[in-house]
């Protein structure tokens, strides 16, 4: 799943989370904030419905805490916060009338498994390095053993980490069978959902 920290003044932060889900309103975009009790909070903007709800999960985006520990791409709300920081991904000024929201969700990539290079290192470093090195573009996301980037796979409500190799064949497998199928476009989602025989 995509995921994106909005840090900057509070105000700022509402301002751009509300613009860029409005400006992305075909997209499913899950906001997590922390309230005053310090406990999470989980709200999909425009979604007022369970039924609504329940299609939106999983989110195509979900947006985390601006205190999160997480290594993801961060919108920097005013230039203050931030700044330096080579994990800033795009920074929203007052207004926002130059935002280029496609954009920021275009070059806003899958959650890495957040491991040191002790832990993992099959990509050559750790997941910080490799974050920064795919924003900067001398890096691409499928070059994270762990996270691929565009295969998820749950069972039973679980994410299974599937790794490149197979990852790929798994795609390949479904747009070669789909790629005969009226309605199919190259550069389309696909979602399938196998349900249990009982």
């Amino acid at each position: 799943m995509k995921c994106l920290i909005v840090k900057g003044e509070p105000a700022m932060r509402r301002d751009f989370i509300s613009r860029f889900c409005e400006a992305l309103s075909e997209r499913t975009i899950c906001v997590i904030s922390t309230n005053l009790s310090g406990e999470s909070e989980v709200t999909y903007p425009g979604e007022s419905s369970i039924k609504g709800l329940l299609e939106s999960i999983p989110p195509d985006l979900a947006i985390i805490p601006a205190d999160s520990e997480m290594i993801a791409p961060i919108v920097d709300c005013g230039g203050e916060v931030t700044s330096g920081s080579s994990l800033v991904l795009a920074t929203f000024q007052v207004d926002g009338a130059d935002t280029d929201y496609a954009a920021i969700y275009r070059n806003t990539f899958n959650l890495l498994p957040q491991k040191t290079e002790g832990e993992c290192g099959r990509c050559g470093t750790d997941c910080r390095r490799m974050a920064e090195s795919i924003l900067k573009g001398d890096r691409r996301e499928e070059e994270c053993f762990y996270a691929p980037g565009r295969i998820e796979i749950t069972v039973d409500g679980r994410s299974l980490r599937v790794g490149k190799f197979p990852a790929e064949m798994i795609e390949g497998s479904l747009r070669g069978l789909l790629s005969s199928m009226k309605g199919y476009r190259e550069d389309s989602d696909i979602l399938i959902r196998i349900k249990s025989k009982t």
